[in-house]
């Protein structure tokens, strides 16, 4: 009897030290996850190469905030500069063996929504057109903020071919009127906000 019982009890603790030391690795192991979470969020510090971007939509917080502040009453400005930030968010971030053809595609891209800015604003708003290129260049800055960021698309640019083929006549005119569509989708308030109901 006395052995049964104490062979109980030391069953029973055996249960409660198993029960324990299982709470303890899980404990560990969320020390662990929770430490993997903190180095992952300190690599997306503000002033590291890829910074902050809690949304997840390619363009960092800070620059996000700037851009919404700065164009808030001109959505066509707004949304032409956050396609911006995503296309630079991207070059900055190519892996070192990209190819020039990867670099090639977004520095196009990228020109094409700074064409199709400029174009409109010399078109409708040209007597602010000196603020409206010191815009561009302040929003470049906001981008470009540190030097490891710089540094990045820098050597993107030394990667890109000294002289590209331009735009034949055909492609011109497809750049244009693509343009154009998206200007019309901004200034009549009707498609515009079919196109948000669409996001």
């Amino acid at each position: 009897m006395k052995k049964s019982i104490f062979f109980t009890l030391m069953i029973g603790m055996g249960t409660a030290l198993f029960a324990q030391s299982t709470a303890n690795i899980k404990q560990s192991m969320q020390w662990l996850e929770d430490l993997e979470t903190l180095v992952r969020l300190d690599t997306q510090r503000a002033d590291s190469l890829s910074g902050k971007d809690m949304n997840a939509n390619g363009v960092r917080d800070d620059v996000e905030e700037y851009v919404i502040q700065k164009f808030h009453d001109d959505p066509f400005q707004e949304a032409l500069f956050m396609e911006a930030a995503q296309k630079i968010q991207k070059i900055i971030m190519l892996p070192e063996e990209s190819s020039v053809e990867e670099h090639l595609k977004l520095d196009k891209e990228l020109l094409s929504l700074y064409t199709c800015r400029d174009y409109i604003l010399y078109r409708d708003n040209e007597a602010n057109i000196d603020q409206e290129m010191l815009n561009k260049t302040l929003f470049k800055a906001r981008v470009l903020n540190t030097e490891e960021r710089l540094s990045a698309y820098i050597e993107h640019k030394k990667k890109l071919p000294l002289h590209f083929s331009d735009l034949n006549d055909k492609q011109l005119k497809q750049e244009k009127n693509a343009c154009l569509a998206r200007y019309r989708a901004f200034s009549e308030p009707d498609t515009h906000a079919a196109s948000n109901t669409l996001r």
